[in-house]
């Protein structure tokens, strides 16, 4: 039996209508019937019964439709499979992350992508203050979310997933820990963190600025931090501030540090990266595309299902 005799076969099977079958194949009903006759002439088995009422599979059929169904399943999967494998869309694409805000929008991005590229796995790991970018330099990441800004003569900035408002983070029993918001040139002579040498001086500055905007000196904290839950405990212990963004409320609450809202600082923008050699993996473009339509919508409530259509529409 050749390809399209086992599938009009098999669809006659499911439908049991002549006219249904032709219409769902997009041929005519005389080719189904003609297609049927030769099977059943060079089987020497009638497939089907037929009447002016009906269409009912004979045993014999009923126990070819069996056999051959996994097949052609099989076949199609296969096929898929190799469509894929074309785009590239294959493998495990592992994927960085820098804050809690960032790691939320990769688990979703995720999920929408292994929907959308069943044979393609994605890892997902955390990356640091101390890393930077080096997880995307050393090859144990492919695509990092992480705010900027990045620099780097290696690494393509891709789409700004999300911007973030800015906070200062203080002890609560700092002088700013009762105010509505803090303004730029309030910081000076105040102490920000400073980051482990792998974090690029301009970065640091724009975390960390070193003046106000009249030129005011903000000090630096002479002990580096490699992580960010390492600058909150210095918060904490009323030894600097810190700087952070909107999601730090929502995902860093902690009773002895109290975030301010600094309106007059520049926001913050977390942005999707990957090593510039990449720019035509097609993984790479894939996720970020699922990635990017993710952040367009808000996070379905704890506990909701995803609707039984599948992946999340654009």
């Amino acid at each position: 039996m050749e390809r399209q005799e086992i599938e009009i076969f098999l669809v006659l099977a499911e439908e049991l209508h002549f006219g249904r079958t032709a219409e769902r194949l997009h041929i005519s009903t005389g080719l189904v019937s003609k297609t049927v006759k030769k099977i059943e002439r060079s089987l020497d088995v009638e497939l089907f019964e037929r009447t002016s009422r009906r269409v009912a599979l004979t045993d014999v059929g009923g126990k070819l439709r069996d056999d051959l169904l996994p097949h052609q399943q099989g076949i199609q999967q296969a096929m898929h499979r190799a469509r894929l494998a074309r785009h590239g869309i294959t493998g495990t694409l592992t994927v960085g992350f820098m804050s809690a805000l960032a790691g939320s929008l990769v688990s979703r991005g995720r999920e929408r992508f292994i929907a959308e590229n069943p044979e393609c796995s994605v890892r997902v790991v955390e990356t640091q203050v101390h890393h930077f970018v080096s997880q995307l330099r050393d090859g144990s990441a492919d695509v990092l979310l992480m705010s900027l800004p990045v620099n780097e003569p290696d690494i393509t900035i891709g789409p700004v997933v999300s911007r973030q408002d800015r906070y200062v983070v203080v002890s609560a029993d700092h002088r700013f820990a009762g105010r509505e918001s803090v303004a730029f040139e309030e910081l000076a002579d105040e102490t920000l963190p400073t980051a482990v040498s792998s974090f690029p001086d301009y970065a640091i500055d724009f975390h960390a600025p070193r003046h106000t905007p009249t030129g005011r000196r903000i000090q630096r904290s002479p002990e580096p931090v490699a992580t960010y839950a390492e600058a909150l405990a210095m918060v904490a212990a009323g030894r600097m501030i810190a700087m952070g963004d909107a999601q730090l409320k929502q995902f860093y609450g902690r009773p002895d540090l109290v975030y301010v809202p600094a309106p007059d600082m520049p926001p913050m923008d977390f942005a999707l990266l990957w090593r510039t050699r990449d720019d035509d993996d097609e993984r790479i473009r894939a996720f970020v595309d699922s990635t990017v339509a993710v952040a367009r919508r808000p996070p379905r409530p704890p506990g909701a299902q995803q609707a039984a259509a599948g992946p999340e529409p654009s």
